[in-house]
C-alpha cells in the first residue's frame, strides 16, 4: 500500500478522534492536533528546527474549517453575540497574526516549552473545574482590543482556537457561560485565519521542508484532520449527553498534563 495514503488514513484517524474529544469535552484543536504533529512531523521528513512552528501552522490552518463549523452551529443556537464579537475580533485577529510572527523568532525549543506550560495550565484547570469569579467590569471596545490583541498572540504561539483563553475572559467579565462559549467559538475563526496566513507567509520559501508544505502549513495533513474532525464532532455532542464528562475531562486532563511534560523533557 502507498505510504502516503497510510499517511492520509493516520490523518483522517487523527481528525476523526479530535472531532469526537471536540464534540464531547468541549476541547480538540491544538490540545490535540499540536502534540500529534510534534511526534508525526520528524517522520515526514521536517527538520527538527521546524518541528514546532510546522505542527503549529498545520494546526491553526486546520482550526479554520473547524471554527467555521462549530462557529456556525453556535451561531444557530443564538450562543454568539455579535457586539462582542466587534469588539473582540480586530483584537483577536492581529494577535493571531503577530503570534505566528513572532514564533518565526522563536526555536522549537522555546515553543515546544510555550505549548507544554499551556497545555499544563489547561490540564490543571481541567482537572479543578472551576471557572473564574465574575468581577471584572463590563469593558468597553477599546479595552478589549489589546485584551484581544494578546488572546490571539498567545493562542496563535499554542496552536489552539483561543477558547481556552476566550471563555475564561469573558466570564471573568461577567458574560453568560452560554454566551462566552459561543462567542469564543466564533472568534476561533477569524483568529485561526491570520494565525494560519501568519505561518504561510514567515515559511514561505524555507528549502528545507519536505514537499506538500505551504509555508509551516502541512495541507494534507490540515485536510484530511479538518475532514475528519467535521465528521465525528456531532457524534461527541451526541455522546456528552450519555457518557460521564467529568470522568473523561480528567483523564484526558491527566493524559494531557503527562504529554506536556514529555514534550519538556524532550526538549530540555
Amino acid at each position: 500500500m502507498d505510504i502516503q495514503f497510510l499517511w492520509l488514513l493516520a490523518f483522517v484517524a487523527l481528525g476523526l478522534f479530535n472531532g469526537v474529544l471536540a464534540g464531547l469535552l468541549g476541547i480538540g484543536g491544538g490540545m490535540v492536533i499540536v502534540p500529534s504533529m510534534i511526534w508525526l512531523a520528524p517522520q515526514l521528513g521536517v527538520p527538527a528546527e521546524h518541528v514546532m512552528h510546522v505542527a503549529l501552522g498545520t494546526s491553526m490552518a486546520t482550526i479554520c474549517f473547524i471554527a467555521l463549523s462549530s462557529a456556525r452551529s453556535h451561531y444557530r443556537r443564538g450562543s454568539v453575540s455579535v457586539p462582542l464579537l466587534k469588539v473582540l475580533i480586530p483584537g483577536i485577529a492581529i494577535g493571531g497574526l503577530l503570534g505566528a510572527i513572532l514564533a518565526k523568532y522563536m526555536n522549537t525549543a522555546w515553543l515546544a516549552w510555550t505549548f507544554s506550560i499551556f497545555a499544563i495550565l489547561v490540564g490543571i484547570k481541567l482537572l479543578s473545574g472551576v471557572n473564574p469569579e465574575a468581577k471584572g467590569e463590563k469593558t468597553q471596545g477599546k479595552q478589549r482590543l489589546p485584551a484581544g490583541v494578546v488572546m490571539g498572540a498567545v493562542s496563535s504561539l499554542v496552536g489552539i482556537g483561543g477558547g481556552s483563553v476566550v471563555v475564561p475572559y469573558l466570564l471573568y467579565h461577567k458574560e453568560k457561560l452560554v454566551v462566552a462559549i459561543g462567542t469564543a467559538a466564533a472568534c476561533g475563526l477569524p483568529l485561526a485565519i491570520m494565525a494560519a496566513a501568519g505561518y504561510i507567509i514567515t515559511g514561505w520559501g524555507t528549502d528545507s521542508l519536505p514537499v506538500n508544505h505551504i509555508g509551516y502549513v502541512y495541507w494534507p495533513a490540515m485536510i484530511a484532520i479538518a475532514i475528519g474532525s467535521m465528521l465525528t464532532a456531532p457524534f461527541g455532542a451526541y455522546l456528552a449527553h450519555r457518557l460521564p464528562t467529568k470522568v473523561i475531562k480528567r483523564i484526558f486532563a491527566v493524559l494531557l498534563i503527562v504529554v506536556a511534560i514529555k514534550i519538556i523533557i524532550d526538549h530540555l
